[in-house]
């Protein structure tokens, strides 16, 4: 019988597939692999330029009117290279790929996957504006989700069956619970009751649930008022594209706003992208930095960049005045799981190739374009205990594309 050492190409592209099923919110969501580094190697702090397509806004009437295209693009920047480092020997080499996959490479590569799920989901949490729900209270209700996905309605977003629910254990068991008794399909009730699950297509979404769902710690100012100076020239554009506008904010008493607060500006409603036409909601803003504001007016960037006219007009202001109210949309220091309901297009995941170290036992790497991901295995022989230390890395970032087109939902 031939012995069947494993290569590390069937290590690393096993690695890959291994990664690929261990993702769960990242699977959801764009994924944009570069090759441009394949010859030498990406290194931390490279960045990629995702295209967004561009906007019309048309005319009515026989007169030509020619309109600018204007296509932006976000950039992702390479932020963070992640790795797992382990050891085995010569013997686990001689183990089917199925046995070596469950004893070694499972372990590691759930480590990488869940790091990359966290810090897309922080990003997540830090850069989308809508949100529903109660802090502090996970909702009961499908409503609650519905409404989400009517902001997503609202933004834009299209109904193409690319939609998804991410929810934290105890919103998930809390939301099963609350619907078990309503009049659906005997056979979505049947998996919900067998799994302790929402069905994969329910309520115009496929259903995930992800411990990697963090927590947002809103600030603490009950009793404070907050307004904005709407004079100022950086309080929004007139036209043209911006992802952030820095608003100047004046506080009663001196607050904390957190990264990942979300305010809304008196007179300030969101419109939708395509008519233009205020959707009847004020326009919710995202502190994008932790920032201590004052009774003198202090600077704070939100997201998204309040945009009034143009292509690219994203609100439509009813009044003027000096300043605006500012609410937000919790001040008392709760801590809450921020669960999302979000399109495909929101956010990207951008990875490119690690270069092949020179000098080493063994050196591979396995990446997909249709994936979008990229991982590297390295290993290098010890002769004092015959022993082979590895490591498997990514280097990755994320960016929101479309952070319109992700409602959070408050428990």
């Amino acid at each position: 019988m031939s012995n069947n050492l494993l290569t590390i190409s069937k290590i690393t592209n096993e690695a890959l597939m291994v990664l690929e099923n261990e993702l769960t919110f990242t699977n959801n969501v764009t994924r944009e692999y570069d090759d441009q580094f394949a010859v030498t190697g990406a290194k931390i702090g490279n960045t990629l330029n995702v295209r967004r397509p561009g906007r019309f806004i048309g005319t009515t009437g026989p007169a030509l009117n020619v309109e600018d295209f204007n296509e932006t693009s976000v950039p992702v920047t390479l932020s963070t290279q992640f790795h797992v480092d382990t050891q085995f020997t010569t013997q686990d080499l001689a183990l089917s790929l199925d046995a070596f996959s469950d004893r070694i490479l499972k372990p590691a590569v759930a480590a990488i996957a869940n790091k990359i799920d966290y810090d897309g989901l922080t990003m997540a949490k830090n850069s989308v504006a809508n949100i529903v729900g109660t802090a502090g209270v996970p909702p009961t209700g499908l409503i609650t989700y519905l409404t989400a996905q009517a902001y997503l309605d609202s933004e834009g977003a299209p109904r193409d069956g690319r939609r998804s629910i991410v929810i934290e254990p105890f919103t998930s068991a809390t939301i099963v619970d609350s619907l078990k008794g309503l009049f659906v399909p005997a056979e979505t009730i049947g998996k919900q009751f067998t799994k302790g699950m929402m069905g994969r297509d329910s309520a115009g979404a496929n259903w995930y649930m992800d411990q990697n769902v963090v927590t947002q710690t809103f600030g603490s100012y009950s009793g404070k008022t907050l307004s904005a100076d709407t004079t100022s020239a950086s309080f929004g554009i007139a036209t043209g594209w911006a992802q952030t506008s820095t608003i100047t904010l004046t506080a009663s008493s001196a607050l904390t706003l957190n990264q990942g607060d979300v305010i809304q500006f008196a007179n300030v409603y969101g419109v939708n992208p395509q008519s233009r036409q205020s959707y009847g909601k004020l326009r919710n803003s995202v502190v994008t930095a932790t920032t201590a504001v004052g009774t003198g007016g202090t600077s704070v960037t939100v997201s998204p960049a309040i945009i009034t006219g143009g292509q690219f007009q994203n609100v439509t202001v009813t009044a003027t005045s000096a300043s605006a109210v500012v609410t937000p949309f919790n001040n008392t220091g709760v801590a809450s799981p921020q669960n999302l309901v979000f399109h495909k297009n929101f956010a990207t995941l951008a990875t490119a190739d690690l270069e092949l170290p020179d000098g080493v036992h063994f050196a591979g790497r396995a990446s997909d374009k249709d994936l979008g991901l990229s991982i590297r295995v390295v290993r290098q022989y010890t002769i004092n205990n015959d022993s082979i230390p590895t490591r498997l890395d990514v280097l990755y970032g994320w960016a929101p594309l479309y952070p319109e087109l992700a409602c959070r939902v408050a428990a």
